[in-house]
């Protein structure tokens, strides 16, 4: 299933995120779809402050240290932001700057 699309244009200002990580409150749970479901929070939260919406997500970078976590980011991704397909790079990588991290995503949203 594909969760995205080869190129995006935007003509409009963009809303840069920073890599979001899945810690909450100095806590971060163990299961991937946990840690999924608070850097969407987290993003969700940046985006609706710039008064602008998911829809106009139009690059994902996501990060994971396992390639076993694809379809968990996959399922979590598409439920998101539904219809919308963003550009995305998805790369999987040793480690994140927290041992416990397993997922960081930042994003370009058109505003």
């Amino acid at each position: 299933m594909k969760i995205y699309s080869d190129s995006i244009i935007v003509n409009s200002p963009l809303l840069i995120i920073s890599g979001q990580t899945p810690q909450e409150e100095d806590t971060t749970p163990t299961l991937i779809e946990d840690q999924l479901d608070i850097v969407i929070k987290k993003i969700e939260k940046i985006i609706q402050e710039n008064n602008t919406t998911k829809e106009k997500i139009a690059k994902m970078n996501v990060y994971i240290t396992d390639s076993s976590f694809l379809g968990a980011v996959r399922k979590k991704l598409s439920n998101y932001y539904g219809k919308n397909k963003p550009a995305m790079t998805l790369v999987v990588v040793s480690e994140l700057v927290n041992p416990k991290f397993k997922v960081e995503i930042d994003a370009l949203v058109s505003l």
